[in-house]
């Protein structure tokens, strides 16, 4: 698939078929992650595949907190609190899946990377090594698209549980927990974004 091809087909997908997928597309994936520009060429970034379904579901229901609300009571009430009608519908969708697409994905990835404290940064520089590593993860879901794969990326809240269960080392932390497979839908492509509306020559 050429580049502008991939870019165009990437969607957030978070229903699968049960295909496994292929050990050399899982490769090449991840490998595409490692081409990524990063912070001082460090490239602080470890992945974790959770393959173990067992595993798995001890991980993200008792360490990560992941749950689906299906009432959709419950939905607006915790939308409440939003003002953007674009998230509120992003929301709408993705809050009755957020267990579901984790348990279900042929592949659970975790993607860390090093980084200090929060509490220790003190300069938009210092957070250098998260833009990194969601560089890394840009890689990686446009890979995915080239290799007719699909997933989801899902930022913590807190990741605090899930670094102890996996073993993650003090120093690092979790970007993004990415369910991927082969979908079991495409969503339909959305009119997409007109570049005239952000481009600013010059100054705002």
């Amino acid at each position: 698939m050429e580049f502008y091809e991939a870019v165009s087909k990437r969607r957030t997908v978070r229903e699968f078929q049960s295909r496994p997928v292929e050990d050399d597309k899982v490769k090449r994936v991840l490998e595409a992650g490692l081409e990524a520009p990063s912070n001082a060429h460090l490239k602080s970034w470890e992945f974790i595949l959770l393959r173990d379904r067992e595993g798995r579901k001890h991980a993200v229901i008792d360490n990560l907190k992941a749950r689906d609300l299906k009432s959709a009571e419950e939905i607006e009430k915790f939308l409440a609190s939003f003002e953007d009608e674009t998230l509120k519908s992003v929301y709408r969708k993705s809050l009755p899946l957020q267990l579901t697409m984790m348990l279900t994905a042929p592949e659970l990835l975790i993607v860390s990377y090093k980084m200090k404290p929060l509490g220790e940064c003190r300069r938009l520089f210092d957070l250098n090594p998260l833009a990194s590593a969601w560089m890394c993860i840009e890689n990686i879901v446009l890979a995915m698209a080239a290799e007719g794969l699909f997933g989801c990326t899902y930022t913590p809240y807190d990741a605090g549980g899930l670094k102890k269960h996996l073993g993650v080392p003090d120093g690092c932390e979790i970007a993004a927990v990415i369910p991927f497979g082969y979908p079991a839908a495409l969503p339909e492509e959305g009119a997409g974004e007109r570049l005239e509306e952000r481009l600013h020559i010059d100054r705002w």
